[in-house]
């Protein structure tokens, strides 16, 4: 199959649902809030109390040869299938646990490959909403999340899909609405939880700007920053640009693409995402 025809397919089942006018059924069904979700930067409101959200993630991403101050490389992509579930165990406290499966191919030589499929990492996180001011549209959270190392190991034959060893993620989340515009701001450290060889902590700062021109339909652009100290320091500043469909009973579907504009010691690539959430 095409690989836009799911997306073609989604938007297909989707549009007449955001579309569609409230049921004259149903006139106590609240219109869904702000969507607060983006492409690449965490959102600072939780899913409520006894709420579970399903999300199917397809994220493929390709390595550029590399200009400027980014690395020469040869070509290698990576596409990534991710299910999660986020669970609300309260209006402010929400967990979620995420694994899938993936694909990853490098070029080692002209005309050669080599190619490796599997499960990717596991991953579970909490996030604390501590503020939730309504007046001012304004939320603001923690979260934390470790990485297990469940995914396929590199071999000889095959690049890896995992990570190879534990980590654990902290991050200060903001959301803040002006009438149809929604922002998001994110500062976060990534750090192994065990000392390794060659391995040390990263740091990541993101910006993300979205504006509801329909009630179920939202663009948004994201700017993002990030370094880590993996021998000498590696720095990626990208770019992102995305579209959010909502449907009248708070379905979601995000499609959006990040493009790396400047770095050093560090790959230059591109990235899309195209993820469905239904909350339940």
């Amino acid at each position: 199959m095409h690989r836009a025809a799911p997306f073609l397919a989604a938007v297909l089942l989707l549009g007449p649902v955001a579309r569609a006018d409230p049921s004259p059924g149903l006139p106590d069904s609240p219109p869904p809030g702000p969507d607060h979700g983006k492409v690449a930067t965490c959102d600072a409101t939780p899913v409520g109390a006894g709420r579970l959200e399903i999300e199917l993630a397809y994220s493929p991403a390709l390595t550029q040869r590399g200009m400027g101050g980014f690395e020469r490389s040869t070509h290698a992509h990576t596409q990534a299938l991710v299910f999660s579930l986020t669970h609300g165990l309260a209006d402010d406290v929400d967990v979620r646990l995420a694994a899938g499966v993936g694909e990853a191919m490098e070029r080692t030589a002209p005309g050669q490959s080599r190619t490796g499929t599997g499960a990717t990492d596991l991953a579970l996180g909490a996030r604390w909403r501590f503020l939730a001011d309504a007046e001012r549209g304004l939320d603001l959270a923690v979260s934390a999340t470790a990485v297990a190392p469940t995914g396929r190991p590199a071999s000889d034959r095959a690049p890896g899909l995992t990570q190879g060893y534990w980590s654990v993620r902290g991050a200060l989340v903001a959301s803040k609405d002006w009438g149809s515009t929604t922002a998001n701001a994110e500062l976060a450290v990534v750090l192994p939880a065990a000392r390794r060889s060659g391995v040390g902590g990263a740091a990541f700062a993101s910006l993300a700007l979205g504006h509801a021109l329909r009630p179920w339909l939202q663009p948004m652009a994201e700017l993002s920053y990030d370094a880590a100290r993996e021998g000498p320091l590696r720095q990626r500043l990208a770019v992102a640009a995305g579209l959010s469909l909502t449907g009248q009973a708070g379905e979601r579907l995000l499609a959006g693409v990040q493009q790396a504009v400047w770095g050093r010691h560090q790959r230059q690539a591109v990235s899309a995402l195209l993820a469905l959430k239904l909350a339940l």
